[in-house]
Protein backbone atom coordinates (compact mmCIF):
# COMPACT_ATOMS: atom_id res chain seq x y z
CA UNK A 1 0.00 0.00 0.00
CA UNK A 2 1.24 3.55 -0.63
CA UNK A 3 3.05 5.35 2.15
CA UNK A 4 3.29 9.05 2.94
CA UNK A 5 5.78 10.84 5.16
CA UNK A 6 4.98 13.41 7.80
CA UNK A 7 7.44 16.22 7.39
CA UNK A 8 8.50 18.89 9.81
CA UNK A 9 6.17 21.91 9.44
CA UNK A 10 7.11 24.21 6.56
CA UNK A 11 8.17 26.93 8.98
CA UNK A 12 11.01 24.80 10.34
CA UNK A 13 14.25 26.59 11.03
CA UNK A 14 17.45 25.17 9.47
CA UNK A 15 19.38 26.17 12.59
CA UNK A 16 17.62 23.49 14.62
CA UNK A 17 20.15 20.67 15.12
CA UNK A 18 19.45 17.18 13.86
CA UNK A 19 19.26 15.85 17.43
CA UNK A 20 15.84 17.41 17.81
CA UNK A 21 14.47 15.06 15.18
CA UNK A 22 15.53 12.04 17.20
CA UNK A 23 13.56 13.25 20.22
CA UNK A 24 10.30 14.32 18.63
CA UNK A 25 8.89 11.20 17.09
CA UNK A 26 5.95 12.76 15.26
CA UNK A 27 8.02 15.16 13.21
CA UNK A 28 9.10 12.47 10.78
CA UNK A 29 7.69 9.06 10.02
CA UNK A 30 5.43 6.92 7.95
CA UNK A 31 1.75 7.74 8.09
CA UNK A 32 -0.77 5.22 6.88
CA UNK A 33 -4.08 3.70 7.75
CA UNK A 34 -3.67 0.80 10.15
CA UNK A 35 -5.64 -2.42 10.39
CA UNK A 36 -7.76 -2.71 13.53
CA UNK A 37 -6.01 -4.56 16.32
CA UNK A 38 -2.49 -4.20 14.96
CA UNK A 39 -0.42 -7.22 13.89
CA UNK A 40 -2.25 -10.28 12.66
CA UNK A 41 -0.66 -13.66 12.19
CA UNK A 42 -2.11 -14.98 8.95
CA UNK A 43 -0.56 -18.44 8.73
CA UNK A 44 2.64 -20.45 8.52
CA UNK A 45 4.15 -22.23 5.53
CA UNK A 46 6.32 -25.30 5.06
CA UNK A 47 9.53 -23.28 5.49
CA UNK A 48 8.64 -22.41 9.07
CA UNK A 49 7.83 -18.79 8.26
CA UNK A 50 4.79 -16.82 9.36
CA UNK A 51 2.96 -14.09 7.45
CA UNK A 52 2.03 -11.04 9.54
CA UNK A 53 0.21 -7.79 8.83
CA UNK A 54 2.45 -5.04 10.13
CA UNK A 55 1.52 -1.73 11.73
CA UNK A 56 0.73 -0.08 8.39
CA UNK A 57 -1.13 -3.01 6.86
CA UNK A 58 1.63 -4.62 4.78
CA UNK A 59 1.93 -8.41 4.58
CA UNK A 60 5.37 -9.48 5.79
CA UNK A 61 6.77 -13.02 5.80
CA UNK A 62 9.00 -13.63 8.83
CA UNK A 63 10.67 -16.58 10.57
CA UNK A 64 8.86 -17.95 13.60
CA UNK A 65 11.78 -16.97 15.82
CA UNK A 66 14.09 -14.40 14.18
CA UNK A 67 17.73 -14.81 15.18
CA UNK A 68 19.32 -11.73 13.63
CA UNK A 69 17.29 -8.58 14.27
CA UNK A 70 18.11 -5.01 13.23
CA UNK A 71 16.32 -2.06 14.80
CA UNK A 72 15.93 1.14 12.80
CA UNK A 73 14.55 3.32 15.64
CA UNK A 74 15.11 4.01 19.35
CA UNK A 75 11.56 3.04 20.37
CA UNK A 76 12.07 -0.36 18.71
CA UNK A 77 15.40 -0.92 20.45
CA UNK A 78 13.96 0.05 23.84
CA UNK A 79 11.04 -2.33 23.38
CA UNK A 80 13.28 -5.21 22.28
CA UNK A 81 15.38 -4.86 25.43
CA UNK A 82 12.28 -4.79 27.62
CA UNK A 83 11.02 -7.90 25.84
CA UNK A 84 14.30 -9.72 26.48
CA UNK A 85 15.18 -10.05 22.79
CA UNK A 86 18.39 -8.00 22.98
CA UNK A 87 20.71 -10.98 22.50
CA UNK A 88 19.33 -11.36 18.97
CA UNK A 89 19.75 -7.65 18.18
CA UNK A 90 22.69 -7.43 15.75
CA UNK A 91 22.42 -3.72 14.93
CA UNK A 92 20.67 -0.48 15.79
CA UNK A 93 20.95 3.26 15.10
CA UNK A 94 23.29 5.88 16.50
CA UNK A 95 20.29 7.37 18.36
CA UNK A 96 19.60 4.13 20.25
CA UNK A 97 21.03 4.96 23.67
CA UNK A 98 18.80 3.12 26.15
CA UNK A 99 19.71 1.04 27.97
CA UNK A 100 23.44 1.66 28.17
CA UNK A 101 24.12 -1.69 26.50
CA UNK A 102 22.28 -0.48 23.39
CA UNK A 103 25.00 2.10 22.82
CA UNK A 104 27.48 -0.70 22.26
CA UNK A 105 25.52 -2.62 19.64
CA UNK A 106 26.85 -2.40 16.05
CA UNK A 107 25.56 0.79 14.42
CA UNK A 108 23.76 0.77 11.08
CA UNK A 109 23.53 4.55 10.59
CA UNK A 110 21.13 7.10 12.01
CA UNK A 111 17.37 7.27 12.26
CA UNK A 112 16.79 8.81 8.84
CA UNK A 113 19.86 7.58 6.96
CA UNK A 114 20.57 3.89 7.49
CA UNK A 115 23.70 2.39 5.94
CA UNK A 116 22.35 -0.18 3.50
CA UNK A 117 25.68 -1.95 3.01
CA UNK A 118 26.15 -2.45 6.75
CA UNK A 119 22.59 -3.77 7.09
CA UNK A 120 23.01 -6.23 4.23
CA UNK A 121 26.35 -7.41 5.63
CA UNK A 122 24.67 -8.19 8.97
CA UNK A 123 22.40 -10.71 7.17
CA UNK A 124 19.30 -9.93 9.27
CA UNK A 125 16.27 -12.18 9.18
CA UNK A 126 14.15 -9.33 10.60
CA UNK A 127 14.46 -5.55 10.21
CA UNK A 128 12.08 -3.49 12.34
CA UNK A 129 11.25 0.09 11.33
CA UNK A 130 8.97 2.56 13.06
CA UNK A 131 6.63 5.34 12.04
CA UNK A 132 8.21 7.08 15.02
CA UNK A 133 10.94 8.59 12.92
CA UNK A 134 11.99 6.39 10.01
CA UNK A 135 11.90 7.67 6.46
CA UNK A 136 9.57 5.98 3.98
CA UNK A 137 12.16 5.96 1.21
CA UNK A 138 14.73 4.21 3.38
CA UNK A 139 12.22 1.59 4.51
CA UNK A 140 11.07 0.90 0.97
CA UNK A 141 14.65 0.68 -0.29
CA UNK A 142 15.41 -2.01 2.28
CA UNK A 143 12.26 -3.85 1.27
CA UNK A 144 13.32 -3.60 -2.37
CA UNK A 145 16.61 -5.28 -1.43
CA UNK A 146 14.64 -8.33 -0.38
CA UNK A 147 14.99 -7.79 3.36
CA UNK A 148 12.10 -8.72 5.67
CA UNK A 149 11.10 -5.28 6.98
CA UNK A 150 8.34 -4.98 9.56
CA UNK A 151 6.97 -1.47 10.29
CA UNK A 152 5.62 -0.65 13.74
CA UNK A 153 3.30 2.33 14.24
CA UNK A 154 3.22 3.62 17.86
CA UNK A 155 1.55 7.02 17.30
CA UNK A 156 -0.75 7.10 20.34
CA UNK A 157 -0.77 5.53 23.79
CA UNK A 158 -3.14 2.80 22.61
CA UNK A 159 -0.94 2.19 19.57
CA UNK A 160 2.07 1.77 21.88
CA UNK A 161 0.25 -1.03 23.67
CA UNK A 162 -0.47 -2.59 20.28
CA UNK A 163 3.10 -2.09 19.10
CA UNK A 164 4.55 -3.84 22.16
CA UNK A 165 2.22 -6.76 21.46
CA UNK A 166 3.21 -6.74 17.79
CA UNK A 167 6.93 -6.81 18.51
CA UNK A 168 6.41 -9.52 21.09
CA UNK A 169 4.66 -11.75 18.57
CA UNK A 170 7.10 -11.31 15.70
CA UNK A 171 10.13 -11.91 17.96
CA UNK A 172 8.60 -14.93 19.69
CA UNK A 173 8.32 -13.03 22.98
CA UNK A 174 4.53 -12.92 23.14
CA UNK A 175 4.33 -13.90 26.79
CA UNK A 176 6.73 -11.18 27.85
CA UNK A 177 4.92 -8.59 25.72
CA UNK A 178 1.63 -9.43 27.42
CA UNK A 179 3.24 -9.00 30.83
CA UNK A 180 4.87 -5.75 29.74
CA UNK A 181 1.59 -4.28 28.46
CA UNK A 182 -0.15 -5.35 31.66
CA UNK A 183 2.59 -3.66 33.71
CA UNK A 184 2.31 -0.44 31.70
CA UNK A 185 -1.46 -0.35 32.10
CA UNK A 186 -1.14 -1.13 35.78
CA UNK A 187 1.27 1.74 36.37
CA UNK A 188 -0.94 4.14 34.43
CA UNK A 189 -3.96 2.92 36.36
CA UNK A 190 -2.25 3.66 39.68
CA UNK A 191 -1.40 7.16 38.49
CA UNK A 192 -5.02 7.68 37.46
CA UNK A 193 -6.19 6.62 40.93
CA UNK A 194 -3.80 9.00 42.67
CA UNK A 195 -4.81 12.05 40.65
CA UNK A 196 -8.51 11.24 40.43
CA UNK A 197 -10.59 14.38 40.92
CA UNK A 198 -7.78 16.91 40.63
CA UNK A 199 -8.38 19.80 38.21
CA UNK A 200 -6.36 19.47 35.02
CA UNK A 201 -3.34 21.78 35.10
CA UNK A 202 -3.13 24.03 32.04
CA UNK A 203 0.32 23.57 30.55
CA UNK A 204 2.46 25.04 27.83
CA UNK A 205 4.97 22.53 26.49
CA UNK A 206 8.12 23.93 24.89
CA UNK A 207 9.12 21.59 22.09
CA UNK A 208 11.77 24.03 20.90
CA UNK A 209 12.59 27.51 22.15
CA UNK A 210 13.89 29.41 19.12
CA UNK A 211 11.76 29.29 17.07
CA UNK A 212 9.11 28.59 19.68
CA UNK A 213 7.42 25.29 18.80
CA UNK A 214 4.78 23.37 20.75
CA UNK A 215 2.71 20.18 20.33
CA UNK A 216 -0.51 20.52 18.36
CA UNK A 217 -3.71 18.55 18.23
CA UNK A 218 -2.69 15.10 17.00
CA UNK A 219 0.65 14.64 18.73
CA UNK A 220 1.68 11.90 21.10
CA UNK A 221 2.46 14.41 23.83
CA UNK A 222 -1.13 15.61 24.10
CA UNK A 223 -2.26 12.01 24.49
CA UNK A 224 0.27 11.56 27.29
CA UNK A 225 -0.46 14.81 29.15
CA UNK A 226 -4.00 13.82 30.05
CA UNK A 227 -2.72 10.66 31.74
CA UNK A 228 -0.68 12.90 34.06
CA UNK A 229 -3.53 15.30 34.91
CA UNK A 230 -2.44 17.98 32.45
CA UNK A 231 -4.05 19.65 29.43
CA UNK A 232 -2.01 21.57 26.88
CA UNK A 233 -3.13 25.10 26.01
CA UNK A 234 -2.20 24.27 22.39
CA UNK A 235 -4.10 20.97 22.21
CA UNK A 236 -6.71 22.37 19.83
CA UNK A 237 -4.29 23.63 17.16
CA UNK A 238 -4.73 21.53 14.04
CA UNK A 239 -1.02 21.16 13.29
CA UNK A 240 1.64 18.77 14.54
CA UNK A 241 4.14 21.26 15.94
CA UNK A 242 2.95 24.79 15.21
CA UNK A 243 4.96 27.92 15.82
CA UNK A 244 3.71 29.83 18.82
CA UNK A 245 4.49 33.33 20.01
CA UNK A 246 5.43 34.58 23.45
CA UNK A 247 2.47 36.96 23.17
CA UNK A 248 0.13 33.97 22.81
CA UNK A 249 1.68 32.32 25.85
CA UNK A 250 1.25 35.51 27.86
CA UNK A 251 -2.42 35.78 26.87
CA UNK A 252 -3.11 32.16 27.88
CA UNK A 253 -0.92 32.42 31.03
CA UNK A 254 -0.61 28.66 31.69
CA UNK A 255 -0.48 27.12 35.17
CA UNK A 256 2.75 25.29 34.38
CA UNK A 257 5.43 25.13 31.72
CA UNK A 258 6.84 21.77 30.65
CA UNK A 259 9.82 20.89 28.50
CA UNK A 260 12.65 18.37 28.16
CA UNK A 261 16.40 19.14 28.34
CA UNK A 262 17.75 20.42 25.02
CA UNK A 263 21.35 19.42 24.50
CA UNK A 264 23.44 21.93 22.60
CA UNK A 265 20.77 24.66 22.59
CA UNK A 266 19.42 24.79 26.14
CA UNK A 267 16.36 26.73 27.18
CA UNK A 268 17.40 29.92 29.01
CA UNK A 269 16.53 30.75 32.59
CA UNK A 270 12.94 31.92 32.05
CA UNK A 271 12.93 33.85 35.34
CA UNK A 272 15.53 36.16 33.78
CA UNK A 273 14.14 36.24 30.24
CA UNK A 274 12.11 39.21 29.04
CA UNK A 275 8.41 38.45 28.77
CA UNK A 276 8.72 34.94 30.14
CA UNK A 277 9.51 36.19 33.63
CA UNK A 278 6.04 37.81 33.71
CA UNK A 279 4.23 34.48 33.38
CA UNK A 280 2.45 33.17 36.45
CA UNK A 281 4.04 29.73 36.03
CA UNK A 282 7.52 31.25 36.01
CA UNK A 283 6.85 33.50 38.99
CA UNK A 284 5.52 30.53 40.98
CA UNK A 285 8.44 28.29 40.04
CA UNK A 286 6.29 25.88 38.09
CA UNK A 287 8.63 25.31 35.15
CA UNK A 288 9.36 21.59 34.99
CA UNK A 289 12.04 19.81 32.99
CA UNK A 290 10.93 16.25 32.26
CA UNK A 291 13.13 13.37 31.17
CA UNK A 292 12.98 12.91 27.41
CA UNK A 293 11.42 9.45 27.96
CA UNK A 294 8.16 11.41 27.99
CA UNK A 295 8.48 11.61 24.21
CA UNK A 296 9.59 8.04 23.58
CA UNK A 297 6.76 5.98 22.01
CA UNK A 298 7.98 2.86 23.79
CA UNK A 299 7.11 1.53 27.26
CA UNK A 300 9.50 4.16 28.66
CA UNK A 301 6.89 6.89 28.12
CA UNK A 302 5.18 5.71 31.33
CA UNK A 303 8.21 7.02 33.24
CA UNK A 304 7.46 10.45 31.80
CA UNK A 305 3.81 10.27 32.80
CA UNK A 306 4.78 9.39 36.37
CA UNK A 307 7.33 12.20 36.52
CA UNK A 308 4.86 14.84 35.31
CA UNK A 309 2.14 13.65 37.68
CA UNK A 310 4.50 13.76 40.66
CA UNK A 311 5.78 17.25 39.83
CA UNK A 312 2.42 18.78 38.97
CA UNK A 313 0.37 17.05 41.71
CA UNK A 314 2.92 16.37 44.48
CA UNK A 315 0.23 16.34 47.17
CA UNK A 316 -1.13 13.10 45.67
CA UNK A 317 2.21 11.29 45.91
CA UNK A 318 3.17 11.91 49.54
Amino acid sequence: MPLSIRRFPSHSNPRIPALLFTILFCLFGISCGEPPGGTRRTGANSTGQVVYSDGIGRKVKLPKRPQRIISLAPDVTETLYLLGAQDRLVGNTTQCNWPEAARHKPKIGDLLNPNYEVILAAKPDLVIASTAGNDEGAVMKLTGMGLPVYVSSPRTVEKIFQSVGQLGRITDCAGQSERLVAEMKGRLGRIEQRIAGVPLARAFFITWFDPLLTPGKTTFENDVFHLAGVVSITADIDQFYPRYSLEQVLVNDPDIILTVPHRGDPIPDLSKTSGWKDLRAVKQGRVYFINEFLQHPSPLFVNGVEEIARKVHPERFQ
